[in-house]
């Protein structure tokens, strides 16, 4: 059996709206798709990112770094779904103009 693998990224949330109920949503249906595990912390608080509330109670605004974090066989692939949200805005900006 082979080590899990973790992958770690800073990541500045850049949608003007932070982390609030849709993009946790996203957050979590995206993780859903896979079997490792993501958490994202701040300077004072962790979430897992299968949880919502966890989500929401990070309390992260637009221009906060956050860092992800996750463990497992498909890493990788996660890392790379969840970054292309947080890169696309949670495709929020666009809506909103």
């Amino acid at each position: 059996m082979q080590p899990q693998k973790t992958l770690t990224k800073d990541i500045v949330v850049q949608n003007r709206s932070g982390i609030h109920a849709r993009v946790s949503a996203v957050i979590v249906q995206t993780c859903k798709r896979f079997a490792s595990e993501a958490r994202l912390r701040t300077e004072t608080a962790v979430a897992d990112c299968r949880s919502i509330i966890d989500l929401l109670s990070l309390g992260a605004r637009c221009g906060i770094t956050v860092t992800l974090e996750i463990t497992g066989e498909d890493a990788e692939n996660l890392m790379n779904a969840i970054t292309e949200l947080f890169e696309a805005r949670f495709n929020e900006d666009e809506e909103s103009q």
